[in-house]
């Protein structure tokens, strides 16, 4: 048995030891992959994340310190659970449509809404408090109709609505789901749920006393990590270990996470990051925070379908890009400067960077604590160019040029601020050197090499120099052109110059560059591709790279049969066949936050066949074209659509489960915000949008924005459509559709009223119509009615008139009568006014009589005086008289004094009788006799029935005694 395990032991090693050497020989294919930093700053949570899980690729679920972290690949949303604290587990039901977390002391669902938004249920409220529980959940899982949720000492299981809780007599460190059975992982061995009770796992007994952290699907079996004594594999029964090679790194630095893909192994640990294993071969990739990571404790880890892998580590969140092509030399912390330029040399790789020139061996051999790397301290500063030539490596440095032989320094002497190195065209032991403010030829002599030539005519830091053949040479003079300089080859003289400008041919001149492509001189810039036609002497548009490449490109490369351009979208690589003609470009772009170029110094160094050195800001990077290309056409995607008034209310929101909604605006809301983008999960690829508002056909501009709004519009049905091009040509599409609903009074149900509307009015007129002719018939009759009634009324009026006349005729009478009866009256007053005038003259007469009787004979004489006196007195004052009179007098005058003495109650008798004579018109004098008083008596008897009756000084008096009547 002893024997059979060691044979084992050492067939693994034997295993191990091949592939080891394989590695070694193949390691040059690639370097570090691609690390993108997410800060909790960046997505406003805390910083450890317990779980990661991924729904189909596109939605990734983090278990975070601060609540549940969701990230689309564009954007990163938080969601906490009720009260706040830490989410240390998440589960996703495809079954239920739902997300399952738990944290302290708390589980339950997150559920989308109409809108597409999550919105949380806590169901663990009641059960916590009813059996008095604490501590967090670490584990959800899902059976069926069942769901665990599992915490350090017990688990909660739950059908439908009932909640069962089986107590663990262990502290569970770790759980999993395999073949629906729950795998429990304690300090006591791993412990296997059937039903309510828990059973040890059979032959398990090797794992007691170890510290499990994690248990995992590995092929057909489990693969069981320990914190400190490596994974073990259970296989049919069985439990052996599982020997990787890197045991002792694994202890050394303390397992905490796994996770399993379909070819990488990811071991995170709590001291040096990340182990990423092959699993063809058990090869290991080192990622921690000296290449990249921001943190070295990885809680931790997760897979997504391309392989990449997140790390949710102590303090933020990382993202590894597994299937990119692309992979990095350094990073920071490790960073060794900008990189300008590479070489290899035999089995060196040279570095030109703005610190200086590093070497390392080649291919790189990369171990936990990143490349190793040597820096030469001769050369410490800036590095523009380097060239392996006649023997010699040439170094063009800011302070000269130097020769770099095994690590031994020379300077040759006679130039500062050397640029860019150029072969001869024809001699080996010659070669020309650009510098800062001219270009020289240099020679070999003695093995010593030396400037013998300086060519004045070429100034102002001429970088971009190409050779078109021995005698012709092309320098770029920055944005004015390009100038042609034709040689003496005898002497290096010039012997013609011509700066070639728009007008000969360029469209544009800015970014303009000169390469010498497979004995051709092409010309790259902005506005595309040109060559010279020499029979012209004009600049020309080179088609055939123009069909092939990408505008914009600065760099030209050929290897064999194969022509590279660089483009700030990436590298395109086209092969050339035996005619000349160029296949279709691939494209292989990348994050210009991962390789972002110097500008005016792009440059890439082709290392062979597959490989390509791209010097960039951050470095080097390097680029493998034989492997799959990473895809570009990220998934494009409508992630929020808001109504914008009066106020933004979310009518849509992008979820896992892909639901859509139609919504349907009123028309006073008929304004709309729509945010769109792409998943690139870190990678930030550049990409152009157009987009469209159909039923509008036209198409708008291409632009980078990412949010659309549209204002007052009118109702109908519309769909928004919106494109992605990528820089490889490729091509994605996405639409929203929305209905604006018209307003009111455009609605179908006003459509409804106003045809009702439509159909009274009909009515209304049929009605009116029908009146109306019914009132023609009735106005006809009517006018027959009124011609009779006219005839009638003239009959009448004839009748009336001569009643009228007849009445006229007795008022005519009646007034005469009254004329003659006020006449009587006037003439029976005055009649008695004279006769009261006589008598009173008879009375005075009687007093004078009176007055001349004396003596005692005249006593009878008196008396019969005094009688007839008294008598006169009477005939003046008789009442009945006056009865008869005023009775006479309020016949012939509207019963005059009944009116004076209704309104006037307190006037006297004598006031009466002064009305009524002034009433009938007598004069003052005339009216003295009446009242038995003088004339003066009378004015002022006047005077006193003018206060009585209230007029004032302007009222007449007369007048006032007229409207009586």
């Amino acid at each position: 048995m002893i024997n059979l395990m060691l044979i084992r032991y050492l067939y693994r090693v034997f295993l191990i030891l091949n592939l080891c050497i394989w590695f070694i020989a193949d390691v040059g294919a690639q370097w570090n992959r691609f690390v993108t930093n997410f800060k909790k700053e960046f997505y406003d949570g805390g910083a450890q994340t317990w779980q990661v899980l991924s729904y189909d690729g596109n939605y990734f679920y983090f278990a975070n310190k601060k609540g549940l972290l969701e990230y689309d690949g564009s954007d990163w949303k938080l969601f906490q659970i009720n009260n706040q604290t830490d989410i240390r587990s998440v589960h996703i039901s495809q079954k239920q449509n739902r997300i399952y977390v738990g944290g302290e002391s708390e589980f339950g669902f997150f559920e989308l809404n109409q809108n597409g938004q999550l919105v949380y249920t806590e169901l663990s409220e009641e059960f916590i408090k009813e059996h008095a529980l604490s501590g967090s959940f670490w584990g959800i899982y899902e059976v069926d109709n069942i769901i665990y949720y599992v915490s350090d000492r017990y688990i909660v299981k739950q059908i439908e609505e009932e909640f069962t809780l089986i107590p663990s007599p262990f502290k569970i460190d770790c759980s999993t789901l395999v073949n629906n059975i729950l795998y429990l992982g304690t300090y006591d061995g791993i412990k296997l749920l059937v039903g309510n009770t828990l059973l040890p796992l059979p032959e398990g007994d090797i794992l007691k006393q170890k510290n499990i952290r994690s248990i995992t699907r590995y092929e057909d079996g489990l693969l069981i990590a320990t914190a400190l004594d490596g994974l073990f594999l259970k296989k049919e029964n069985k439990i052996e270990r599982f020997i990787t090679g890197h045991e002792a790194f694994i202890q050394k630095n303390e397992l905490f996470s796994l996770a399993v893909s379909k070819d990488y192994l990811a071991v995170g640990t709590i001291h040096k990051g990340l182990l990423l294993l092959s699993r063809k071969d058990f090869s290991a990739e080192y990622y921690n925070e000296d290449n990249g990571l921001q943190n070295n404790t990885v809680l931790s880890l997760g897979f997504d379908n391309k392989q990449n892998i997140w790390l949710g580590l102590d303090n933020g969140i990382d993202y590894i890009t597994i299937d990119s092509p692309l992979t990095n030399l350094y990073t920071y912390p490790n960073s060794k400067g900008s990189g300008y330029v590479s070489l290899i040399v035999k089995d060196k790789i040279y570095l030109g960077t703005n610190r200086g020139l590093f070497y390392s061996d080649w291919p790189v051999r990369f171990t936990e604590k990143a490349a190793n790397m040597e820096f030469l301290t001769e050369l410490s500063g800036q590095v523009w160019d380097l060239a392996d030539y006649n023997g010699d490596l040439f170094c063009m440095h800011d302070k000269g040029v130097y020769i770099v032989k095994e690590n031994k320094i020379e300077l040759i002497p006679g130039l500062r601020g050397a640029i860019s190195f150029i072969p001869h065209e024809t001699d080996l032991n010659k070669c020309w050197i650009s510098t800062y403010d001219s270009f020289y030829l240099l020679e070999k002599q003695g093995g010593k090499w030396n400037v013998i030539h300086q060519i004045p005519e070429i100034r102002d830091w001429p970088k971009n120099v190409v050779f078109e053949s021995p005698e012709i040479l092309w320098v770029r003079k920055l944005n004015e052109g390009i100038e042609r300089i034709s040689l003496d080859t005898t002497d290096y003289s010039v012997k013609d110059t011509r700066v070639y400008t728009p007008k000969d041919g360029f469209t544009s001149t800015t970014n303009l560059y000169v390469y010498n492509v497979n004995k051709r001189v092409y010309f790259a810039s902005d506005s595309g591709f040109y060559a010279y036609n020499k029979e012209t002497d004009k600049i020309i548009k080179a088609t055939e790279l123009d069909a092939v490449f990408s505008k914009r490109t600065t760099v030209l490369a050929d290897r064999g049969d194969v022509l590279y351009a660089l483009s700030p979208n990436g590298i395109q690589c086209s092969v050339m066949n035996e005619t000349g003609v160029l296949s279709n470009s691939r494209m292989f772009s990348f994050s210009r936050s991962k390789v972002d170029f110097i500008r005016y110094y792009e440059r890439i160094d082709v290392v062979n066949d597959s490989l390509v050195i791209i010097p960039n800001e951050h470095g080097f990077a390097l680029l493998n074209t034989k492997g799959e290309r990473q895809a570009t056409m990220d998934d494009l995607f409508i992630k929020n659509v808001y109504g914008t008034y009066p106020k933004d209310s979310l009518l849509f929101q992008s979820n896992h489960l892909n639901l859509t909604t139609f919504p349907k605006l009123e028309y006073t809301r008929n304004a709309i915000r729509i945010e769109y983008g792409t998943r690139s999960f870190g990678q930030n690829q550049t990409v152009r949008f157009r987009y469209r508002l159909n039923p509008d056909p036209v198409w708008s501009d291409y632009t980078q924005a990412t949010v659309k709004e549209y204002n007052n519009l009118k109702e109908g049905d519309y769909s928004f459509e919106v494109e992605a091009h990528y820089s490889d040509g490729g091509v994605n599409a996405t639409k929203f559709s929305f209905t604006i609903l018209p307003p009111w009074y455009r609605s179908i149900y006003a459509w409804i009223v106003y045809f009702l509307l439509f159909l009274l009015c009909v009515r209304l007129i049929y009605l009116f119509e029908e009146r109306r002719i019914t009132r023609r018939k009735k106005k006809e009759l009517a006018e027959k009615e009124r011609e009779i009634f006219i005839k009638e009324q003239e009959f009448l009026k004839e009748d009336l008139r001569k009643e009228q006349k007849i009445v006229e005729l007795k008022n005519e009478n009646l007034e005469q009568e009254l004329k003659h009866k006020s006449q009587e009256m006037a003439n029976l007053m005055i009649n008695l006014s004279r006769k009261n005038e006589i008598l009173i003259d008879i009375k005075n007469e009687l007093y004078k009589v009176l007055g001349e009787m004396r003596g005692e004979v005249f006593v009878k004489p008196k008396r019969m005086i005094v009688s007839l006196n008294n008598q006169i007195d009477s005939n003046i004052q008789s009442d009945d008289m006056l009865k008869r009179f005023e009775e006479q007098f309020d016949l012939v005058h509207n019963k005059f004094i009944s009116k004076l003495r209704k309104k006037h109650p307190d006037l006297s008798v004598g006031e009466i009788k002064m009305c009524t004579y002034l009433k009938m018109n007598l004069t003052s004098k005339e009216i003295a006799p009446l009242l038995n008083m003088s004339v003066r008596g009378v004015e002022t008897l006047r005077y006193r029935l003018r206060k009585k009756i209230g007029l004032e000084r302007e009222d007449n008096l007369m007048e006032y005694l007229n409207t009586l009547s």
